[in-house]
């Protein structure tokens, strides 16, 4: 994300506040809007534009706090082919209250928000480490003994649990087996 820090340091250069520089394009609001898929209807795509080019940093954070719409629930389990029950049992929104949420064209809360957002930032990671998208969806689907035999995406319904995957997931980069 060199573009996020050069905003930083040429908005310390120039003695304006970072948010001043960074917000000055469009493209950070045109993201949100991508990924929010504000039409009403289902996109497909919209997790796997997370996964693929997911915001960070300051852009991540506003997007949380906004709340992604409730619809995307389904478009996780699409992307991972898992039941819409066990995304919903992942991310913590009960079935009623998606369907609810779902039907109002509202949003998910933000823990559930981030907890998506999570999943998708540890599948990208996934995919650049195996170089390959149905082998990394097929790793995070799949028990695993150092997770305790629990699959890496049942685990991402915590902080903790993210970290445990991303460590296998760095020792897998770097040679070690998991």
């Amino acid at each position: 994300m060199l573009t996020k820090e050069k905003s930083s340091t040429t908005a310390a250069r120039s003695g304006k506040p970072a948010g001043a520089i960074r917000n000055a394009g469009s493209a950070p609001k045109a993201r949100l809007k991508a990924v929010g898929g504000r039409s009403g209807t289902l996109d497909p795509r919209m997790f796997a534009n997370i996964v693929e080019h997911g915001p960070r940093g300051f852009d991540a954070v506003q997007l949380i706090r906004e709340g992604f719409p409730a619809k995307i629930l389904k478009s996780v389990s699409g992307f991972f082919g898992e039941t819409e029950a066990r995304i919903q049992s992942i991310v913590r929104v009960p079935a009623t209250t998606a369907s609810r949420l779902e039907k109002a064209a509202a949003k998910i809360d933000s823990a559930a928000t981030e907890r998506v957002y999570r999943m998708g930032a540890v599948t990208r990671m996934a995919i650049e480490i195996f170089e390959d998208k149905d082998h990394a969806i097929a790793w995070m689907r799949q028990p695993n003994l150092a997770l305790g035999n629990a699959t890496p995406l049942e685990l991402m319904d915590t902080e903790p649990g993210a970290v445990s995957v991303r460590q296998i997931l760095n020792a897998i980069a770097t040679g070690g087996v998991a």
